[in-house]
């Protein structure tokens, strides 16, 4: 699982849709709803449930959802302290 998938997921919930998503990712459709396949193949879990009108995650999407928010929160929180780190003069 890599962080690209997390994000794509994220996105896909808070837009509500495949379509919004892939258009604030700047990513095809295809390949956003192959990510999404590929998470729930990996996890044995539905995570949306698909609709004309849209996604709706499932309970374990919305357990899924929480977590992967967390961990690109805290990936974020990590960058930004090594950010700070090189600003300081810490570099290799």
């Amino acid at each position: 699982m890599e962080f690209r998938e997390l994000a794509a997921f994220v996105a896909i919930v808070e837009e509500g849709g495949l379509s919004a998503a892939s258009r604030r990712l700047h990513v095809s459709q295809p390949a956003l709803s192959q990510t999404v396949n590929n998470l729930e193949r990996e996890l044995a879990l539905t995570l949306l449930v698909r609709s004309s009108t849209g996604v709706q995650p499932t309970e374990a999407g919305m357990t899924f959802f929480a977590e992967a928010r967390a961990v690109l929160a805290r990936r974020d929180q990590a960058l930004a302290t090594m950010a700070e780190l090189t600003a300081d003069g810490d570099s290799v």
